[in-house]
């Protein structure tokens, strides 16, 4: 796909680029078709919506297409690595500009997983059945604006700011649209674990494995420092959306998620060396909390472990910090954990199931409640704030328990 008229604007707040162009439509379905075939490019991403006023609506859009309508631009999202970024950086510094040849060479090296079509589905379904209705029309010229990003930080940024305003996707989209990029980031950085997607049809059955998405769960949990998301509530719910936009553009939320996320596994591996060797029988109850895995087997401890660790590092909602803050925090938190690591390392057996005081923390967690999963979230959230409040030296789990 070439562009001309080629536009390019910095984004300075998210150091990206915006390249605007013009191409023709067979080139750009040539280029994207992949990619579309794919969802563009997103796990989740909505396919060419099916209601009877968006079917109304599409066919009067072809009929544009057709007669020669110009549409606006669609937004196909490149991830470039960091020499390859600093490549344009360096060429826009110098002219303010890029020349054709610089962003043709973009276009064509770029590999199929590091492009999104991040906005323009809906049009680019419209434009592939507009063809289908006259095949004169592959020579007519369009726009295209590539929003180029050296991280999936920055890209996710782009696509909340899409959305606002438009037709709210809910939490659960947001899930599937994230999770691609996501689980890719998190496999790479922490290879020793085990990530099962939605199609795989895997369950948990031992300590660092887990479903990507509660993984995304994760993620937004830990930028919005909130512990209960609701997955049902829209994602345009002003707070939380604010919340992490705010996060997102000032610092790489996914470098400190992917530290924090370490720290949860590497505990969550300890701690799965912890079988319980007593049984129980027909008419007993199995404690939800019986071997170490069980611990992290559990979605919210897991948030309140993430949510704990985001809130020390970047700060409760409002809050604004310095990166150099954050930074400082982060550095302070994992040196603790470091050596609460170290002298977990010789403890094993019985010893360990002790120092995890699973009779209080079950005691405690056995109470009826009409919204049990928003106690769970809230009471390991202030057991895992105890826990790093006390610098990780704790003589067993139990005051971090009895912390709620």
């Amino acid at each position: 796909m070439e562009l001309t008229n080629i536009s390019v604007i910095k984004d300075n707040r998210s150091d990206c680029f915006s390249i605007m162009g013009i191409t023709n439509i067979k080139d750009y379905i040539e280029y994207i078709k992949t990619i579309y075939n794919d969802r563009g490019g997103i796990t989740g991403q909505r396919d060419a919506l099916k209601t009877s006023s968006a079917i109304k609506i599409r066919k009067r859009m072809i009929m544009d297409i057709v007669s020669g309508t110009v549409l606006p631009p669609i937004v196909v999202g490149l991830i470039l690595s960091e020499n390859e970024f600093n490549r344009i950086y360096e060429e826009f510094g110098h002219t303010a500009s890029l020349d054709n040849t610089t962003v043709s060479s973009i276009i064509k090296e770029i590999a199929p997983e590091n492009i999104s079509l991040i906005d323009g589905m809906q049009r680019t379904t419209a434009i592939i059945e507009a063809i289908e209705t006259s095949k004169n029309i592959i020579n007519n010229t369009m726009r295209i604006e590539l929003w180029v990003v050296k991280n999936i930080n920055n890209l996710l940024y782009r696509m909340l700011i899409l959305n606002t305003g438009q037709v709210p996707w809910n939490v659960r989209r947001q899930l599937e649209v994230l999770y691609s990029p996501i689980k890719k980031a998190i496999s790479e950085a922490i290879p020793d674990i085990m990530i099962y997607s939605i199609d795989d049809g895997k369950r948990r059955s031992a300590s660092s494995q887990y479903q990507g998405d509660d993984i995304i769960e994760l993620f937004l949990a830990f930028g919005s420092r909130k512990e209960k998301i609701e997955l049902k509530e829209r994602i345009a719910e002003e707070f939380t959306r604010l919340d992490f936009i705010e996060t997102t553009e000032k610092n790489d939320l996914m470098v400190f998620f992917i530290h924090c996320f370490k720290m949860l596994c590497a505990l969550d591996a300890k701690l799965g060396e912890a079988k319980n060797t007593m049984t129980t029988s027909a008419e007993q109850k199995k404690p939800k909390f019986f071997n170490g895995s069980d611990l992290f087997s559990s979605q919210p401890a897991r948030i309140g472990f993430i949510v704990a660790l985001a809130i020390k590092v970047i700060g409760r909602p409002g809050v604004n910090r310095t990166a150099e803050i954050q930074q400082a925090s982060l550095s302070k938190i994992e040196k603790n954990f470091n050596e609460f690591s170290e002298k977990l390392k010789p403890i094993a057996g019985d010893e360990l199931l002790n120092f995890l005081s699973f009779d209080i923390l079950n005691e405690i967690i056995d109470k009826p409640s009409s919204k049990v999963g928003d106690f769970e979230r809230t009471f390991f959230k202030d057991a895992f704030t105890s826990l790093i409040e006390q610098d990780f030296q704790i003589d067993s789990f139990e005051s971090c328990w009895r912390a709620y």
